[in-house]
């Protein structure tokens, strides 16, 4: 089992994704992005689906 220390960055839509309108700006959103060796080696290969279950304290994914 590894323990893996990722950062959350900030994620905002680009304007010509959002509503237009004047008075609307958009909200930025946290983001976790995933890289690694260490994603194949448990297991996850590109392009496959994952589960992601949310709970008040933790992220669990699964295949």
């Amino acid at each position: 089992m590894y323990i893996r220390e990722i950062k959350v960055r900030e994620f905002t839509e680009s304007p010509r994704k959002t509503r237009k309108s004047f008075y609307h700006r958009p909200i930025p959103k946290p983001q976790l992005v995933l890289t690694g060796h260490w994603l194949k080696e448990a297991g996850i290969d590109s392009g496959d689906r994952v589960k992601v279950e949310v709970h008040p304290d933790r992220l669990v994914i699964s295949i």
